[in-house]
């Protein structure tokens, strides 16, 4: 926000035309093989579009030479727009080119010595191959210090406060042959303070010129070099940290967070996962514990419209804090909407507006006022921490209306962190959505897609379904339908049948999106259900013969490592939210993670715990992909045949176990349908 005007401002930096197509045409060649059998783009080239210009770039300044190296001044500026670096602070590391040392340091320090065995009577400050330099803290000693050090690692953004946004410290490097070359370091690594960052060579640049003597004088370093540092959300793979809900003042409806968005509550009952609100421990020592909620997140950002004036919307937007032992400082909050382009105000936080490429939508930066707000508390026995403001966004007349704006943000990060947006139902005006008669009426027509046969047969005689042989799909496509009426519901199985060249299940991602695009396409079904059989985690608590009902689902062997590319890959979903069958059928809670393979690879394995998956398969993310293009509702039952991180052989324990699981899977999906029968989906 303008401080002085109460208005958004706009942000300063700017990328051209040529600098833009350069980052581009960049990502596109940098196109490598690595291994020969996997390819990837080289990420320190890509860009975030909703900061095009955000890096940390580090630069060393040779400002002195000695006996036997230099003395320099090393620079970490973080240029990211949104994107700070948070408590315990940045970890600095790279590898010396020959024998260096580091003799002695000012404003950080290296975490270890090394071996200084060859030092007999002076000792250097570390004696380490591969350094690794942190900050010191703000009550760092005098002589310790050095201009622009000592903050604890933390870097704020460079929107919210460039002043604060670089650390520097001195160093002296040494142990060089007299009169020799300096050398640069390589292989430059940065934790900010978790992995994500990939940083490029370390090259020389024109020298940095320094104003001395009040600005009067100039003096130019004999040597800089610079590395630049950009993140990726695909190799910091973080676990969800907040949720999104939204309401309006013209509907009762409110989009809450999805249950399990940020992880379930841990099923043993002797481990601790969460607390109740009003039972908090005077001991508490885990400060990773939160409020149970059916969300689990430790953060909730709402997004609420008041009012509807005539050239305004008011909208109250919310940030709470879940945590019983963790606050957060200095915390921003970005948020991508359509209104923002037209004039706009916050009442209680900060806000500037960033300059984007390739984004519809306008993008707004939120973040606390000094002394009043910049704090998120931590939650305590009686209410949640939170901060809040309310927001006048002015309306386009053309465009931003009930039916074509909605009011409503299309994506909202915390910290950077992005969470996706939950939509309102289909594109409905307000008048519309009261007068929605879907949610008041009972679902009468189920879809289910099943990979195998073997899974499927036995519903088809439990709800005495009869093979359809008409002619709704294309002709010579192996798929089988089986149909028929049960209790007060319209049933549908559909099989993708048995490959024509091997004679086999068609199992895999094609073919079931292929199945649920044409199925809802023929069939208009009120509900989807995806039922089969998938292999388990055992560290998330899965055993042989257990059934889930999946909150979300994911894949996990699309890796496609290219900012905003990747979260696509992920392709995550959730699926439809039914708490009262949760709870009246007491059946477990996980998320699914899908790929086409049995087995599971190390990278699969990555991607499925960045996922937080608990139950693994070959259709799940496919099946939610084409649901989600036809926006009908979709669950997914799975039953457990085999335990992914157990010693058996997956092939085997799946042939062992299909038989009994598909039996329990088959008792759960009857339950499930008997509990839908004669409901609504509000009644889920």
């Amino acid at each position: 926000m303008d401080h002085n005007k109460g208005t958004f401002g706009r942000g300063l930096l700017k990328l051209n035309k040529k600098q833009e197509l350069y980052k581009v045409n960049l990502c596109r060649l940098e196109f490598r093989s690595i291994i020969g059998f996997s390819n990837i783009y080289d990420l320190r080239y890509c860009y975030d579009p909703l900061d095009p210009n955000g890096n940390i770039t580090v630069t060393f300044d040779i400002h002195k030479y000695t006996l036997d190296g230099y003395a320099a001044r090393v620079t970490i500026q973080n240029y990211y727009q949104y994107r700070h670096v948070e408590k315990p602070g940045w970890k600095l590391g790279w590898t010396w080119a020959k024998d260096e040392v580091i003799w002695s340091m000012t404003g950080a320090f290296a975490i270890q010595r090394g071996n200084c065995s060859s030092f007999k009577y002076e000792v250097p400050h570390s004696c380490k191959p591969d350094p690794v330099i942190v900050d010191l803290m703000p009550d760092a000693m005098p002589q310790n210090r050095s201009d622009g050090c000592c903050r604890g690692g933390i870097l704020a953004s460079w929107a919210i406060d460039p002043s604060m946004s670089y650390s520097s410290f001195e160093l002296v490097v040494g142990n060089l042959e007299q009169n020799s070359t300096e050398y640069k370091p390589l292989n430059l690594t940065l934790l900010a303070p978790g992995p994500g960052y990939t940083c490029g060579p370390v090259t020389d640049t024109s020298p940095t010129v320094f104003s001395v003597i009040g600005g009067r004088r100039e003096e130019e370093v004999f040597r800089t070099w610079k590395s630049t540092c950009t993140y990726s959300s695909y190799l910091a793979s973080k676990t969800p940290v907040c949720c999104v809900s939204l309401s309006t003042f013209y509907s009762p409806t409110i989009t809450s967070c999805p249950s399990c968005s940020c992880g379930c509550r841990v099923a043993d009952q002797f481990a601790t996962s969460c607390i109740r609100q009003g039972v908090i421990p005077s001991n508490l020592l885990d400060v990773d514990l939160i409020q149970c909620t059916d969300h689990m997140c430790p953060l909730r950002i709402h997004w609420h419209i008041k009012k509807n004036y005539i050239t305004h919307w008011r909208v109250k937007l919310t940030i709470s804090n879940y945590n019983y032992g963790r606050n957060y400082s200095n915390w921003n909050v970005l948020v991508q909407h359509p209104g923002f382009g037209q004039p706009s105000a916050s009442f209680s936080f900060n806000s500037t507006m960033l300059p984007t490429t390739g984004v519809p939508e306008d993008v707004a930066l939120f973040w606390g006022k000094a002394f009043y707000n910049t704090e998120l508390l931590q939650a305590d026995q009686y209410q949640v921490g939170s901060v809040t403001t309310e927001l006048l966004l002015q309306k386009d007349s053309s465009s931003f209306t009930l039916s074509n704006g909605w009011a409503l943000p299309r994506r909202i990060y915390f910290n950077a962190t992005d969470r996706s947006m939950a939509p309102p139902p289909g594109d409905k005006t307000p008048s519309k959505v009261n007068q929605e008669s879907t949610p008041n009426s009972s679902i009468s027509s189920v879809l289910f897609v099943i990979a195998m046969q073997t899974e499927a047969l036995p519903l088809v005689d439990k709800f005495q379904l009869a093979e359809q042989s008409d002619s709704l799909f294309p002709e010579g496509v192996p798929w089988m339908r089986y149909s028929g009426k049960y209790k007060d519901l319209n049933i549908n199985i559909l099989c993708p049948g048995k490959d024509k060249k091997f004679g086999v299940d068609s199992v895999g991602t094609v073919s079931a999106s292929l199945l649920t695009y044409a199925s809802v396409q023929a069939l208009q079904p009120d509900l989807i259900i995806n039922a089969g059989t998938a292999g388990g985690f055992k560290e998330k608590g899965a055993s042989i013969g257990d059934v889930y009902l999946v909150s979300d689902v994911a894949f996990h062997d699309r890796r496609i490592p290219v900012p905003v590319l990747d979260l696509y890959g992920v392709g995550s979903r959730q699926a439809f939210p039914t708490p009262n069958l949760v709870k009246e059928l007491k059946l477990k809670v996980g998320k699914l993670s899908t790929g086409d393979s049995l087995d599971m690879t190390p990278q699969d394995a990555a991607l499925i715990l960045a996922n937080n998956a608990t139950v693994k398969d070959m259709e799940g993310a496919a099946v939610a992909y084409a649901a989600d293009l036809l926006k009908v509702p979709v669950i997914f039952i799975k039953a457990v045949t085999d335990i992914v991180d157990g010693n058996k052989p997956t092939s085997e324990e799946f042939l062992q176990n299909l038989a009994a699981v598909v039996a329990a899977l088959d008792k759960a999906v009857t339950k499930v349908v008997d509990f839908i029968n004669g409901k609504t989906f509000s009644e889920l």
